[in-house]
């Protein structure tokens, strides 16, 4: 339905497994070693790729920035606490590094023109946009510049802003994917809307998936069983101090998500011939089908009636639709209840 993008060497589309994205965020409250402990947490996961968020507080924000979610530790505005959560050059050198080092592909959304820079020139192989920045057109523009495959979230999006950015890239020839979104924190499940990502598919020729902020496990498997060629999701890691810390799933669950993935992948494309399935099976087929057996002890000379019939296990005497063969007849021998009409009951 949609067509294939990759990502360093991973492809994502519909004959390909889902790409699984561990969304960190801000979880590592601008600590180093906390960040490589988290990637090294993830990468044993088997997902796909570790996404960060690339806050440059100058850059994209003022002290006039209200909070989402009121946090536990005080800041003067969210502004200081983006600055709280900064990494230098040096430091997202290190994360990106790090994540090669464990085979994992390292992700980051910009929220700011410097933050594209800083990014570009680690080699970062695509760009998650965030919903919040798809109306930041200078930034968009020069992400576009780059060349590179975008991962475009639409939590804020209606189809006519979607359809203008598409267009846009359709005449760069720039690829891209679609997240169905929803900017809401946690998600209600009556908004989670898994008939967007078959309808970008659709109508937008691209692989699509969701950017998942419910926090539960069953909407990821859901959306995965619904055709999702990737998925985003928010990963608890010990900080409660996260204002996404509520939108988002356990180590544990991430695991289950992956091998799920896996799985449902894999058996998906096992097509069966049914008729050459049910030969295979012809042994099991004869231990769990019925043959014709008296209802109770029947004795020699008694003539076989329809009411004296009925049917019981296994399947390797004689079957129902042949008792025209034997009404009628009579017993050459007792029969018990417990035993099948067989030939020699009436030679």
């Amino acid at each position: 339905m949609g067509s294939t993008i990759s990502i360093g060497k991973k492809k994502i589309g519909d004959k390909f497994p889902p790409f699984i994205i561990a969304e960190i965020g801000q979880s590592h409250q601008g600590n180093l070693n906390k960040a490589l402990r988290y990637i090294n947490q993830l990468s044993k996961t088997g997902v796909d790729a570790i996404k960060f968020q690339t806050h440059i507080a100058s850059e994209e924000s003022t002290l006039n920035e209200p909070f989402r979610v009121k946090l536990k530790k005080k800041f003067k505005s969210r502004f200081h606490y983006w600055k709280s959560t900064e990494f230098t050059t040096n430091e997202w050198r290190k994360i990106s590094d790090y994540c090669n080092r464990k085979k994992i592909i390292f992700l980051s959304s910009p929220f700011s023109e410097k933050a594209v820079d800083l990014l570009n020139n680690l080699k970062m192989p695509a760009w998650k946009i965030a919903s919040g920045e798809f109306f930041s057109k200078k930034l968009i523009q020069k992400i576009i510049m780059t060349r590179k495959p975008l991962l475009i979230s639409t939590g804020m999006s209606t189809y006519k802003d979607i359809n203008e950015l598409i267009k846009k890239l359709r005449f760069k020839k720039i690829k891209y994917l679609l997240f169905q979104c929803t900017s809401d924190y946690p998600s209600k499940k009556e908004n989670i809307g898994l008939n967007v990502i078959r309808d970008f598919k659709k109508r937008f020729k691209c692989p699509a998936g969701l950017s998942d902020h419910s926090g539960n496990l069953m909407c990821l498997l859901s959306a995965i069983a619904n055709g999702s060629n990737i998925i985003e999701c928010h990963v608890q890691l010990g900080n409660k101090n996260n204002p996404d810390f509520t939108s988002s799933i356990s180590i544990k669950n991430l695991k289950f998500l992956v091998d799920f993935k896996n799985y449902f992948f894999e058996i998906k494309n096992l097509d069966v011939d049914k008729n050459v399935l049910i030969k295979s099976v012809k042994k099991n087929k004869r231990l769990f089908s019925k043959s014709l057996a008296p209802k109770k002890n029947m004795f020699k000379g008694q003539t076989i009636k329809s009411s004296d019939l009925t049917e019981k296990k296994p399947g390797d005497g004689i079957k129902l639709s042949d008792k025209r063969k034997i009404l009628g007849k009579k017993l050459t021998k007792d029969i018990k209840y417990n035993e099948l009409f067989k030939p020699l009951h009436f030679n």
